[in-house]
């Protein structure tokens, strides 16, 4: 199954129009922000104190001051995690004095992981394990499934779903080059013959080759992906999102895969 298409969409808002709404600016902002108030704290408080601020006060200043002035540029909420933990984890790298070498595997390896995270607004989300049944159960037993997991990551759901579902046609696509080579390497090894990884966007994808496309994005994305499915996906077919409903859309079905678990949500096409 030849999952490559040239159908990309670019997007031509303007470029101020981007800068403005990209989470990456606005948390570098907040960041920034929130570190100059720091200094100004620092001062204040030696003059009206008569004695430096303790460097633990500032760094709970630095931390909860980003946290609040991102919440109220609205970016998402694991924006707000990484604000929060940015200037502890700086400080560590300090302390912790890590040789150089091994400090860029580190970075590497976070980069190959999250670093697309910038660009497309999706963090990455590992689903849990009740989440293949659930979907073996919702779908019918038939040669006829042609399933494109968007946003595959380490391939766990493609892997179970092709142990289980061993006629079901597979297809997974990931822009963050460590998953995507994790997950292509190991379906060479364990020759999953009805399985198969392709390294880019989604937009480049043709949805009308698949008859079921599942999502764990983000909320962020998920307008557009359903544009793209309204689109291309035929009369008949399913698309599913983990956690995540369409701002609008009611589904067809909601599913609990287990307790505390995120929803599955189901649209019929």
């Amino acid at each position: 199954m030849d999952i490559a298409s040239n159908n990309r969409r670019e997007s031509h808002a303007p470029l101020g129009t981007k800068l403005i709404n990209s989470p990456v600016l606005r948390a570098f902002f907040a960041q920034f922000a929130a570190f100059a108030l720091c200094l100004l704290f620092a001062i204040a408080g030696k003059h009206l104190l008569g004695k430096a601020v303790p460097f633990f006060v500032l760094i709970a200043f630095q931390s909860i001051t980003s946290v609040g002035l991102a919440s109220l540029l609205r970016v998402d909420w694991w924006w707000l995690v990484i604000e929060f933990f940015f200037p502890v984890a700086v400080v560590l790298a300090l302390y912790v004095q890590l040789p150089p070498a091994a400090s860029l595997l580190l970075f590497l390896l976070l980069f190959l992981v999250f670093g697309t995270t910038f660009r497309t607004r999706v963090p990455y989300y590992p689903s849990q394990s009740t989440l293949p049944a659930a979907i073996v159960e919702l779908l019918p037993d038939e040669t006829d499934i042609r399933f494109l997991d968007v946003g595959s990551g380490f391939g766990g759901l493609l892997f179970d779903l092709s142990n289980t579902r061993p006629n079901w046609q597979l297809a997974g696509i990931e822009i963050s080059w460590l998953p995507w080579l994790f997950s292509n390497l190991k379906q060479r090894f364990l020759r999953h013959d009805n399985l198969e990884f392709a390294f880019g966007r989604y937009e480049s994808l043709d949805f009308s080759k698949f008859n079921v496309v599942f999502s764990y994005l983000s909320p962020v994305v998920m307008t557009e992906i359903w544009s793209k499915v309204q689109n291309e996906m035929v009369p008949g077919t399913i698309f599913l999102s983990y956690e995540f409903m369409v701002p609008g859309v009611s589904p067809a079905a909601e599913i609990l895969t287990a307790e505390n678990a995120p929803m599955l949500y189901v649209w019929k096409i």
